[in-house]
């Protein structure tokens, strides 16, 4: 019934002029949220090649991810950017306008500042992208440095040294991918385990949502997982990566 009633939306705006602005899904299904991000609670799934209707408004998660503000069957929710396309009567393609910072180096580090002398936030590799915040600033040497959205500290700046301002969102490539980051969130409720592997001892729990400091160190137990260390109650642990994201 849905799809035929996207099939007739569709039919009722190549028939007549679009009354509104539009969100289509475009690269497979996508989520209806009841929020901007991945913590919110799921309402409804728009299909591929499903449209809602846009409500003009656009926020971003703390990935620097772009959610729109969309109604779909009635019910008001949010669609993440990365799955979905607007389409405007004037033609505005935010996926094609947003500018990104890219990692050109091997490892960045973020700042709380622009310049070296301010604090150590995280880190990203090379090919990842973050949100540029429109913000340049020069330090002392004259290096420009890049306001970005991080993905748990909030706002940071890279160093232009760097990275490039692009148009063109990438992931980050090669050993690196899912071994930097600064931070781990837990998708749902996870053992903190005194080694890298389910014989070690429980030392205790995370539960859904939680952020914890990753310590740096990974390890791949003899099922192929991998285990991310993390701070834990004064002391460090280990959890599994199969219930936890790295930022």
């Amino acid at each position: 019934m849905r799809r035929f009633a996207a099939v007739v939306v569709a039919l009722m705006m190549l028939a007549c002029p679009a009354l509104a602005d539009t969100v289509v899904s475009d690269l497979g299904d996508s989520y209806l949220r009841s929020g901007p991000g991945l913590n919110y609670a799921k309402l409804d799934v728009l299909e591929q090649g499903d449209m809602a209707e846009y409500l003009g408004q656009m926020s971003y998660d703390e990935r620097g991810v772009g959610w729109y503000n969309v109604l779909f069957d009635g019910e008001s929710g949010w669609v993440s950017s990365r799955y979905t396309r607007l389409e405007t009567d004037d033609g505005w393609d935010w996926n094609a306008d947003a500018l990104w910072v890219r990692a050109t180096g091997g490892r960045v580090y973020l700042r709380s500042g622009p310049g070296t002398e301010y604090d150590d936030v995280g880190a990203i590799v090379k090919g990842e992208c973050l949100r540029y915040l429109d913000q340049t600033r020069y330090d002392e040497s004259g290096a420009a440095w890049y306001k970005v959205q991080n993905y748990s500290y909030g706002e940071a700046w890279v160093s232009s040294v760097y990275t490039e301002l692009t148009q063109n969102y990438t992931e980050a490539t090669g050993d690196d991918v899912g071994t930097f980051g600064s931070y781990i969130r837990t998708e749902g409720r996870v053992n903190v385990r005194s080694g890298p592997g389910l014989a070690w001892d429980t030392l205790g729990e995370l539960g859904s949502g939680v952020t914890a400091t990753y310590q740096g160190n990974y390890s791949v137990d003899e099922r192929g997982v991998t285990w991310y260390q993390i701070a834990f109650e004064g002391g460090s642990g280990w959890v599994s990566a199969r219930y936890c994201t790295l930022y």
